[in-house]
């Protein structure tokens, strides 16, 4: 193993050495001093190295004396990295102990699974655990027991300091010289040999006689024309070739592979990793001796026919990613063993359904995005809601914001018919989590009762996104008394555009109306012209924390000061195009509706100085007539607020308005009112604006930006 390069180890002194030590092992001076100082002489060994100190401490961390011990013997007695300079081979011989207390096979298999992806690359966790399942981690288990297990012995790799968290939180990094140890380790075992190859054309990698004695390759070479040719490796489990070719390429060459000598393969992942194009592939006939196959990855290729795979019996994870193909073979229900299938970002262009998916019935994940036809999309919904192991899904024929993709179990679907759904033997809107429709119809004029009543029941619904849905006239009418947390109990975020025939969100008994409120999170409502906003006094939103208005009818008041006290989670506020509305917030005890008013709750009793605690991020723009964001007598609480962007607004004339109530004399404040997290302040087309705050509040300095 020969180190190319040279590496800055960024050396720590003794006595930083032996500080960061301590912290991960979590061990005293009179610890270290109690084993005879065996600890600090570890310590010492890391030669002020990072992460090697940190990696050895931490696997050691809990261990018993002898444990320590024996870790001391080992360094003292390593030579195996001769051939490196002394700090670097001391730093090896470290990160190689760490690995040696792992003590967990999950762990091991993957620590070396990690070393076959290039320097400073983010590996996907996903990935790492469709590999480890087709390499058999989790042996028969349910598929969310095996991703338990595995995701457990990623965590104790990253507790090791083996494993580094990525900037994104989907992804883990291996430090090049924690690689380096994986692959020398790889390299002297018996049956974990690694090849990695980034600097020779695939075909020399085909006719390298020494690819037989490994157990797993991957290829990372880029290359404008790939070719493979036959392979002989009768050991490789594990075979992962990625091609990033460039646009002018179009089509990727296989006609000499044959998988005639790799037979004992398990997991086979081929991935165009260029998003700019599709390339056209296709697989050699001799893909049906792929009979060990757990694990097949297809990414970015054009296949058309995709008959093959009915014939890996043995398959548990197939990921058909961007892929265009023409059907799904209905032969799949030979695939007993299948439990999970993705066909993420891929076009089908079957026109008739042949009911491919309801005979798999062991499949307990299933993923689909794609741009197929709505009629397709529809059938498929309705098969997959026949399998009775079906845990996770998510089917999507239709682009949403990210955020919205978060449940384990969504459904999103463009045009689609409702009455569908009675015909099916299972109803998967049952066992949905967040439901996004986009032109619904089927005649359900709102959710509850009409769509409870045709799915049958929605206890796991959490989140609700509507577009377009023209026969939608009211979300929830339970003017007949049924209880809104008895049908949809879990329900907290709702989402509504262009709804023109949407009259209102919550219809009947007063009580019940309250209690929809009371429970909401999100709530945004976008260009639905029919609908007045309005916040009754009696209503407590203690638990929302976004909303966004864009476009919508309002009264001259948001917010009553009686509703704006309970927004204690709130944390972002949005509002554009609310053409009537004059204040967020009611500027006074005095409650405005109507014609009439109402003595409110004082806000000395209400405790104005915590309202909107939790507020972060305020956006309002083209509201016409809007005079103020907040009573000034209300900045006091908004001591989290970190950003503000108010942009054309005519008629608007202080940031904070006036509060004209007597229980809020200038005398009651502090003489500094400060917003200490705000950091952003963003003012345009306020062709009125005269300041933050009115003259006489101004000029009594009680207002720090």
């Amino acid at each position: 193993m020969n180190c190319q390069k040279i590496i800055n180890l960024g050396l720590l002194s003794e006595n930083e050495s032996w500080t960061l030590f301590q912290k991960h092992a979590d061990i005293t001076d009179e610890f270290s001093k109690s084993l005879g100082g065996v600890p600090h002489e570890l310590c010492n060994k890391c030669k002020g190295l990072p992460l090697a100190i940190v990696t050895v401490a931490s696997s050691l961390k809990g261990k018993h004396k002898s444990e320590w011990d024996v870790a001391l013997y080992k360094l003292r007695n390593s030579a195996e990295f001769d051939d490196h300079d002394e700090g670097v081979r001391d730093a090896l011989s470290c990160l190689e102990l760490s690995y040696t207390y792992l003590q967990n096979k999950e762990a091991e298999l993957l620590f070396l699974m990690c070393s076959m992806f290039p320097e400073d690359y983010n590996i996907s966790i996903e990935d790492l655990i469709i590999y480890a399942i087709g390499l058999g981690v989790g042996g028969r288990h349910p598929l969310k027991i095996s991703r338990i297990l595995i995701q457990v012995a990623i965590d104790k790799l990253v507790e090791s300091c083996l494993l580094m968290p990525a900037e994104d939180m989907e992804c883990v990094k291996m430090h090049d010289l924690v690689r380096e140890v994986a692959l020398w380790i790889a390299k002297r075992s018996e049956d974990r040999k690694i090849l990695v190859n980034v600097d020779k054309p695939l075909n020399t990698l085909a006719g390298d006689d020494s690819i037989q004695n490994y157990f797993a390759v991957s290829s990372w070479w880029e290359n404008e024309n790939p070719i493979i040719g036959p392979l002989q490796a009768a050991k490789v489990q594990m075979l992962l070739l990625h091609i990033n070719t460039s646009i002018s390429q179009s089509s990727f060459v296989l006609s000499n592979l044959t998988f005639e000598g790799i037979d004992g393969l398990k997991v086979f992942s081929l991935t165009n990793d260029s998003y700019h194009d599709v390339l056209f592939f296709s697989l050699p006939p001799s893909v049906q001796f792929l009979t060990n196959v757990r694990t097949l990855r297809l990414n970015g290729l054009k296949l058309d026919d995709i008959s093959f795979v009915a014939k890996l019996t043995m398959l548990e994870v197939l990921l058909l990613r961007r892929c265009k193909f023409n059907e799904l073979p209905y032969e799949m229900g030979n695939l007993t063993r299948l439990k999970l299938l993705d066909l993420s970002g891929s076009d089908i262009f079957e026109k008739t359904y042949n009911g491919a998916l309801r005979r798999c019935s062991q499949l307990e994940v299933f993923y689909f995005t794609g741009a197929s036809a709505d009629e397709l999309v529809a059938e498929m919904v309705v098969d997959v809601a026949a399998l009775s192991n079906l845990q996770c899904f998510s089917i999507h024929d239709f682009q949403l914001p990210r955020y919205f993709i978060k449940w384990t179990r969504s459904l999103c679907l463009h045009n689609f018919n409702i009455c569908k759904l009675k015909e099916s033997k299972g109803n998967i809107l049952q066992k949905a989590e967040s439901v996004a429709f986009q032109c619904l119809h089927g005649g359900c004029k709102n959710i509850i009762p009409d769509m409870v009543e045709v799915v049958g029941g929605m206890n796991d619904l959490t989140s609700l996104w509507l577009e377009t849905c023209e026969e939608i006239e009211c979300i929830f009418d339970i003017t007949s008394n049924a209880k809104i947390d008895d049908l949809i109990p879990k329900f907290v975020e709702l989402e509504l555009i262009d709804m023109d025939n949407l009259t209102g969100l919550c219809q009947g008994p007063p009580l019940q109306v309250l209690c929809f409120f009371q429970k909401l999170e999100k709530l945004v409502i976008q260009r639905c012209i029919k609908i007045h906003i309005t916040f009754p006094r009696e209503c407590n939103l203690q638990n929302l924390k976004i909303l966004i208005l864009f476009s919508c009818k309002s009264g001259e008041v948001l917010f009553p000061t009686s509703v704006a006290q309970s927004l204690q989670k709130l944390e972002e506020l949005r509002i554009r195009e609310c053409r009537e509305l004059k204040l967020i917030i009611a500027a006074s005890g005095r409650e405005h509706d109507g014609c009439n008013t109402r003595e409110d709750i004082v806000p000395d009793q209400m405790n104005s100085h915590f309202l909107m605690p939790s507020l972060r991020r305020v956006m309002i723009s083209d509201c016409p007539l809007l005079k103020s964001i907040f009573p000034f007598c209300y900045v006091e609480g908004l001591s989290r607020l970190q950003s503000i962007y108010i942009i054309g607004v005519p008629e608007l004339k202080y940031i904070f308005g006036e509060c004209d109530h007597e229980h809020h004399s200038s005398h009651k404040y502090h003489n500094h009112i400060m917003l200490p997290q705000l950091k952003v302040l963003n003012l345009e087309f306020l062709h009125n604006l005269l300041g933050y705050v009115p003259n006489t509040v101004l000029q009594s300095g009680h207002l720090t930006l």
